[in-house]
């Protein structure tokens, strides 16, 4: 077992930053050896959808028959190291800014065979409410458990 990376806690822990372990694939090469840079968006995603797990927003979407759900309105990586196979990364999430209706959570990506940091990502997420059209408020149940878990370093706003 690989000791827990600096910056993470162990899979499966409920608590910040969230982290979830991923092995690679080797269908996620491409021709030059490494992983494709879409992969590592999907690593940020599989993380942010383990913390809406997390958070109570997966439950959210699922209890409003689809009405409610996030979407998400910017992405951003940035790319320290290539990635190859075989490795395992860690991904980890967080809240640092909670808004009305948005969060902008950041992520780390750490590779197991480099030791170290190999990409940065960021996102905001807006709740939307799809039948509406418009975006919603976060629920205060979401945000209390937001406030839970990321809450060392979250930064609130426009409430």
């Amino acid at each position: 077992m690989t000791a827990v990376p600096e910056g993470f806690c162990a899979p499966g822990e409920l608590r910040s930053p969230l982290t979830v372990r991923q092995d690679v694939a080797w269908g996620e090469l491409d021709a030059l050896g490494h992983v494709n840079h879409t992969v590592f968006l999907r690593w940020l995603e599989n993380a942010r959808f383990a913390w809406f797990d997390a958070v109570g927003m997966a439950a959210l979407m699922h209890q409003s028959e689809g009405r409610l759900g996030p979407i998400l309105a910017r992405a951003s990586c940035e790319y320290r190291a290539p990635v190859t196979f075989p490795d395992r990364v860690w991904t980890n999430i967080r809240c640092a800014e909670l808004g009305r209706s948005s969060m902008r959570l950041i992520s780390q990506v750490w590779s197991q065979a480099r030791a170290a940091v190999v990409a940065e990502g960021e996102v905001v997420v807006v709740l939307v409410d799809y039948a509406g059209g418009g975006s919603e408020a976060v629920p205060e149940p979401v945000r209390a458990a937001i406030r839970a878990l990321d809450g060392a370093g979250l930064e609130e706003r426009g409430r």
